[in-house]
């Protein structure tokens, strides 16, 4: 299977990439790959947050905790991930984010796509 050559990005994605990058800088174990063509952020081979394009916009897709969900999804500019059977992740709008505010969701998110490390049992 070939993989899917990048996405070209729009003015707006390429600085939120770029935003992106200085605010996962500070998180361990981060890689930065592409997926289906889209710029994606990684910990422990687990994506966390990836830029995306739906609904004719430039979004963000993140993972959340599901009982914060609800919430977001009456937040302007969240909306749900439209390849999320598990209903794990939101999108939101690039637009719509508040950049100021946005890391303690991308911390979240990576968070959530860490492996579960389970102690052994005497």
């Amino acid at each position: 299977m070939t993989p899917r050559p990048a996405r070209t990005l729009s003015p707006n994605a390429r600085a939120a990439r770029e935003r992106l990058r200085k605010l996962v800088a500070q998180f361990k174990d981060v890689t930065e790959t592409l997926t289906f063509g889209h710029p994606t952020f990684q910990t422990h081979g687990k994506t966390f947050a990836v830029l995306d394009h739906y609904q004719g916009a430039d979004c963000l897709w993140l993972r959340v905790d599901s009982m914060e969900r609800p919430m977001l999804l009456k937040m302007p500019g969240w909306f749900a991930a439209p390849y999320d059977p598990r209903q794990s992740a939101l999108c939101i709008r690039l637009d719509a984010i508040d950049w100021r505010r946005i890391k303690p969701h991308l911390r979240l998110s990576r968070l959530l796509a860490q492996p579960v490390v389970r102690k052994k049992e005497r």
